[in-house]
Order: C-alpha cells, then structure tokens, then sequence
C-alpha cells in the first residue's frame, strides 16, 4: 500500500510541475497587447484567481487582498518567475516619495518570501502576504493562468481589470492613480 501510495504522489508532483512549466512558458511572456481583450480565457481565469482571495499578511492575520476603500493593483507572483521580477524592478523604477502604496503582492511561496521579492527590486511601501496555508498555495497555482498576473480594482474592492502575464511599463502608467505613485 505504502508504494501505491508513493507512486501516486510521484505522479501527482510530475502532473503538477508539468502545468506549472507549461502555464510559465505560455502566459510568462510579456503580452504583446497589454490590453487583452476582456472575452480572452486567461483574462476570466486571472479575475477569477484574485477576486474574493484571502491572504496571509507578515503577522499571520487572515486579509483580504483586494479591500475596499480606494483603487488598488493586485499582483500574483511567483519566486521562480522572471517576469515577475522584472515588472517588480519597472514598478520600482515607477514609485513616488511613498513607495507604491497601492500595490497588494501575493506570493505564491508565501509573504516572506514575496517581502524578500520586493526588497530585492528596491519597491518601498507595497503590502505583501501569502496564501492562506498550504491548501490554498495549491489552489491558487492550479487557478491562476501563469504569473504574474496584475489586476485593478476600484474602491468598492471589485476587479476592473486584468491583465495575465507581463503587462509592461505602458500598463503601470495608466494605472498610476490606483499605484499610489503620483
């Protein structure tokens, strides 16, 4: 029973770095049109993955990602993600005298992790957090199309748009006012 029981994990863990592979290389790319036209599957998929998502803040509280009370950027990412790391240095490079207030960064390996993320690429004053436990984690790698995936939401809280992949510095402009960065 014990090696059936191996054997299937064996498997599991194989089927899941294989999707994980897979969505990098296909949605980890810059986008070529960062705004993707909202009837595009991983755009639905993105939302999905993010609207209503409970983290795991630096103290262990259990935190909406998306509050409501002002516009914000949600960003998924990922440790292994060089897209990720890359739209983390352009928002650096983006911040005002604050940081970037309005960026919320879930990191799929969890808030130290994320935190460690965004000290790396010199982003002062965004929110980090994790999943919210293992199950979670596992969850959301399997909802998201890729990473990373940035949304915005209004100040109700709701997602208004999204955009999977690299979205660029063309995109973080326009959504400035939501950033904090002015």
């Amino acid at each position: 029973m014990k090696d059936v029981r191996g054997a299937l994990t064996w498997v599991a863990v194989g089927a899941f770095a294989l999707v994980a592979v897979g969505a990098g290389l296909r949605l980890g790319r810059p986008a070529r049109d960062p705004a993707l036209r909202t009837d595009d599957p991983a755009v639905g998929q993105a939302r999905d993955a993010v609207r209503d998502l409970v983290v795991r803040d630096a103290a262990g509280q259990r935190v909406p990602l998306a509050p409501t009370g002002r516009p914000y950027v949600l960003m998924v990412n990922s440790t292994s993600c060089g897209y990720c790391r890359e739209a983390l240095r352009d928002l650096a490079r983006r911040q005002g005298p604050d940081g970037v207030p309005g960026l919320r960064v879930v990191t799929l390996e969890g808030e130290a992790a994320g935190r460690a993320m965004l000290d790396a690429a010199g982003v002062r004053g965004a929110f980090s957090a994790g999943p919210d436990g293992e199950r979670d984690q596992v969850l959301l790698t399997f909802r998201i199309p890729g990473t990373p995936v940035l949304a915005r939401t209004d100040a109700a809280g709701r997602v208004v748009e999204t955009v999977p992949g690299y979205p660029g510095p063309t995109l973080f402009a326009r959504w400035r006012d939501a950033l904090g960065t002015d």
